[in-house]
């Protein structure tokens, strides 16, 4: 088991504006139904790391007193944190929480943290195309950044006409791909 020290940090948010006067922030999530954003739940606060490689070590940890949604975002009250200053101070600051608060995700969510590294398999040709770099979730729908063993990058939507199957305990991804996709 990890203590505190040793824990793994999980970056699950941004923080953006202050809302009204009462020290209330908008908040990104990067999963946004994961449910790791709630009352009670303690947040460290970091601003991002700069470009040099010095990051800013002066986190802040802080309890969330309150989420509400306002133009289906997120809105957080957090303790010690009374005006709109105080808010505005915090913007741009990145959320964490320590690994054991996670959220348990319904069956067959999986957190990108989690498949990063599966090996990528063609059923159709029943060839492995690379291993899984990242998820892009940016877009309409997530997107598979795929890495071959020459280094090149396949980008595969993650959907149901190609994602067949996703194997965390064997670290396996399964995809069903058209004729001339990987051309």
């Amino acid at each position: 088991m990890k203590n505190r020290e040793t824990e793994e940090l999980i970056n699950i948010g941004k923080i953006g504006s202050s809302v009204g006067l009462r020290g209330e922030v908008r908040v990104t999530l990067y999963a946004p139904d994961s449910g790791n954003l709630k009352e009670g739940k303690v947040l460290l606060l970091k601003h991002p790391v700069k470009k040099s490689g010095s990051e800013g070590q002066s986190g802040l940890q802080l309890k969330c007193a309150g989420v509400r949604r306002q133009k289906d975002k997120p809105v957080i009250k957090l303790e010690g944190i009374t005006d709109r200053t105080a808010a505005d101070e915090l913007r741009g600051m990145e959320i964490y929480i320590h690994e054991e608060q996670l959220e348990e995700l319904p069956e067959g969510e999986h957190y990108v943290r989690n498949l990063v590294g599966c090996r990528v398999v063609d059923l159709a040709s029943g060839s492995e195309i690379g291993e899984l770099n990242d998820v892009i979730q940016n877009t309409a729908q997530s997107i598979l950044d795929v890495r071959t063993p020459e280094g090149k990058q396949i980008l595969i939507p993650a959907v149901v006409a190609f994602l067949r199957r996703i194997d965390e305990e064997d670290r396996i991804i399964e995809v069903e791909l058209i004729p001339g996709f990987l051309e």
